[in-house]
């Protein structure tokens, strides 16, 4: 496993301070099974990412296997063109046998071809690029690194499987636990570690509480990400009374795509029966949740497991004291826990960590301002993109 000090390192250290645009171009090609208009964190933050590397002068095409091509595709400043394979009944092999055969006729009109999503029938198109001469690179985003894939099959098949990954010529992790089981498949050459990142570019909104009924001396707590039964909305949820009690002006905003319909419909009827139900507000996703950063005083986050948890730093960027369920080699990596924000394990943690925040504004402005500074110093978006670049030419040129 990497330690604390060495992945504090390799995410502080992510690029040299030069940022001078490469003359030649690159083509990257961007293999997703899901894309807009489904809701996929990766998706979202590919949008953002591109636009970066557009600046190094990396040029970012996308497929996608499953999603439904929409009436109208949606593409960015960074994604020219996006390719839809999906049908509107899910037909896997058709969907694979289809897309083997576009890359066969188009795989070398592309320097690099970056996969972030694990399918094995997906190897032969690791296959299809090399044989097209482009490289390969291969994205571990959650639960993915490559040694707990191989063990997700039977142990006939393992063999094979790490035969196959070593089609794949750079790996990806975005956390040390992945990284950590990357190694155990792929040597260290090829397997590399690079944290998420935000960009720092839009700044904090005009505090415009109207919209969601608040009043100017609420402390208002924010959530952002997806109404699923992973992100464990439901815990702020049944925490807010306690944390309320004493009649504190304390508000909960839950805003996120809807992606598991039973789940949202229990978050509702929870909300409804709950004490204090006035004073939480659920709201559906947000293109640009800005306005939702600028409204809170504090970031709230109960997830019981993540890749990243990019909102964390999208909220520290806003200078937004954090309060956290601890995650191993993910949030402790993040946070710095008494100094950007607070890490929790249990309720009683989390209401107490709340709670100590309400109880000194001038700790909660300080954290805040902590939480901007380290953001700005770990999670610059454009390094990280040099880093991408970096890793695409390399690959390109034979290097890596």
């Amino acid at each position: 496993m990497v330690g604390k000090a060495e992945a504090m390192s390799s995410i502080k250290k992510i690029a040299p301070p030069v940022f001078d645009a490469p003359v030649t171009p690159l083509n990257v090609l961007h293999v997703f099974r899901y894309f807009r208009p489904d809701f996929t964190g990766e998706g979202l933050y590919l949008e953002k990412l591109a636009r970066h590397l557009a600046a190094f002068a990396v040029r970012s095409d996308v497929v996608v296997g499953c999603t439904r091509a929409p009436q109208v595709v949606h593409t960015t400043d960074g994604v020219r063109r996006v390719r839809f394979f999906g049908q509107g009944v899910y037909r896997p092999l058709r969907i694979q046998l289809r897309m083997m055969l576009w890359f066969a006729i188009n795989a070398r009109s592309y320097d690099v071809v970056h996969f972030h999503a694990f399918v094995d029938r997906l190897l032969l198109l690791h296959l299809i690029a090399r044989l097209s001469g482009c490289r390969t690179v291969h994205s571990c985003t959650l639960d993915d690194g490559l040694a707990s894939v191989v063990l997700g099959y039977r142990p006939l098949y393992r063999p094979f499987l790490r035969r196959m990954c070593k089609l794949i010529d750079a790996v990806v992790a975005i956390n040390p636990k992945l990284h950590a089981e990357n190694l155990e498949v792929l040597p260290a050459a090829r397997s590399w570690l690079i944290p998420q990142g935000v960009d720092l570019s839009p700044v904090k909104g005009e505090r415009d509480r109207g919209r969601w009924g608040f009043r100017r001396d609420d402390i208002v707590l924010l959530f952002v990400g997806g109404m699923c039964a992973r992100k464990d909305v439901m815990f702020l949820i049944e925490n807010h009374a306690a944390i309320r009690a004493g009649n504190l002006p304390v508000k909960l905003l839950l805003v996120g795509p809807h992606l598991e319909h039973d789940y949202v419909e229990s978050l509702r009827l929870a909300i409804a029966g709950s004490p204090c139900a006035a004073d939480i507000v659920m709201q559906d996703y947000m293109d640009d949740p800005s306005p939702a950063y600028a409204a809170a005083d504090m970031f709230v986050f109960a997830s019981g497991k993540e890749g990243f948890g990019n909102v964390l730093i999208e909220a520290m960027a806003l200078t937004l004291p954090i309060v956290s369920r601890r995650l191993p080699g993910v949030t402790d990596l993040i946070i710095d826990d008494g100094d950007t924000g607070l890490l929790f394990e249990t309720a009683t943690g989390y209401q107490n960590a709340v709670r100590t925040l309400i109880a000194d504004p001038e700790r909660r402005l300080a954290m805040g301002r902590a939480a901007a500074e380290a953001a700005r110093e770990r999670f610059d978006l454009s390094k990280i993109a040099r880093r991408y670049s970096d890793l695409y030419r390399d690959l390109a040129a034979g290097r890596a």
